[in-house]
Formats: C-alpha cells, sequence, structure tokens
C-alpha cells in the first residue's frame, strides 16, 4: 500500500466535463485554476477540465506505506520490510498507472518517476515504518478521552455546531471538505478511528479540542 510521499498528499486534480460533485456544483473558488488537460486515452479525443484540489478526506501520508506477506498474513497485521520485494511492487504499480493512463501529478504524488522504473531511491515503505507503527497503535478506551460523548455523536450532526466544525476544520479537513457520501448517516469521530480514517493521535487531538468548547 503506497502513501503519498509527503504530507501534503499533493498534488490532487479532478479531470471532468461537467464540474459538479455528487450534490453540489463545484464553487467559484474551486473552477478558478481550471486548465484544459489532454485528452486520456479513454476521453476519445476529448479535452477535460483539469481542476487541482486538496479534497481528499484520507491522506495516506498519515498511514505510511506498507508490505504485507498475504500468504502468511492474510489479515495484514504485521507489516514487513523488505526493499527487493517492494521495489518489484513499485514497478508492477508503475506499469499499472501508465496502463491506466494516470496523470503524471499521481506519480508525483506517490513519489514515483513518471519517466523510467522506480528504484531503490524510490522506497517509502523502510522510511516511513516508525509513522506506520505510531499510525497503528490501540485507540485509548473512550472513557479515558476528554468529551466522550461528543466523539460519539454522528458526525453530521457535530458538524452542525460552528464551534465544533472549526476543531474539525482544523484537524481533519478532509472530513469538513468533502460531502461524506461514502460515511454511513450515524458515522462517529469514535467509529472513523476504528477504521482507521482518524488516526489515533490526530483523535486525541480533537477530543482534547472538542472538550475546551463543550
Amino acid at each position: 500500500m503506497r502513501a503519498a510521499a509527503e504530507r501534503a498528499n499533493g498534488p490532487l486534480e479532478e479531470y471532468t466535463l461537467m464540474p459538479t460533485h455528487m450534490r453540489i456544483r463545484f464553487s467559484p473558488a474551486e473552477l478558478t485554476g481550471w486548465e484544459p488537460a489532454e485528452p486520456f486515452s479513454f476521453t476519445k479525443g476529448v479535452r477535460t477540465m483539469r481542476i487541482p484540489t486538496d479534497r481528499s478526506m484520507i491522506n495516506s501520508w498519515q498511514h505510511g506505506s506498507l508490505l504485507f506477506d498475504l500468504e502468511t498474513d492474510p489479515a495484514q497485521e504485521h507489516p514487513v520490510v523488505d526493499d527487493d520485494v517492494e521495489l518489484r511492487m513499485l514497478r508492477l504499480l508503475a506499469q499499472l498507472m501508465h496502463g491506466n493512463d494516470a496523470p503524471r501529478s499521481q506519480f508525483e504524488r506517490l513519489g514515483l518517476p513518471y519517466e523510467g522504473e522506480p528504484g531503490p531511491e524510490h522506497l517509502l515503505v523502510r522510511a516511513q515504518a516508525e509513522r506506520a507503527s505510531a499510525t497503528a497503535e490501540p485507540l485509548p478506551e473512550r472513557a479515558d478521552l476528554p468529551a466522550p460523548e461528543l466523539l460519539t455523536t454522528p458526525l453530521r450532526r457535530l458538524m452542525s455546531s460552528g464551534a465544533a466544525r472549526d476543531v474539525l476544520d482544523r484537524h481533519v479537513p478532509g472530513l469538513t471538505d468533502t460531502e461524506l457520501l461514502n460515511l454511513p448517516a450515524g458515522a462517529t469521530l469514535l467509529q472513523l478511528a476504528r477504521a482507521a480514517v482518524i488516526p489515533s493521535d490526530a483523535l486525541k487531538a480533537l477530543a482534547e479540542d472538542l472538550a475546551a468548547f463543550h
């Protein structure tokens, strides 16, 4: 599982001929920097609108790049560090990305060369192992966190409070910038943390800040 090479998790772009999200149109601010993109192999010679964005519910950088042996560890509980295997996987990944017309920006986001094969200098599993291990730390018990009742309040209801939304904007902007279509209606911050959408350290910081205004 290849993570973003940098914390900013970018560049991210949207390509479309119909600038709308699932429920709303793109805002004027989102459309300010759009440019015509060269056609993809699957767009039948038609150009699309290339729109820079920072909308991403999950930042893969925070989880780190991970390598698992699915034969001996099908539940993916014990990451391994194997430079040779990682390099083979990276080269297969790059081939698939080229084969599916992944834009150059996605190679940049993942720290992979667009021209030529990935080399040892592009490995990330070993470099990101400490962060990946920290993210995988068990979550604190609900009772040990400040404002546990807010952590178990449905996220949609929590976002209706201006003060709570400000806290969420600071710690998990990817959640507040999306339309939450992929989340169950009653999803809570604690449930998202258990699903690894929110890291343990971010959950603690959220709980402390939410408790401050509660």
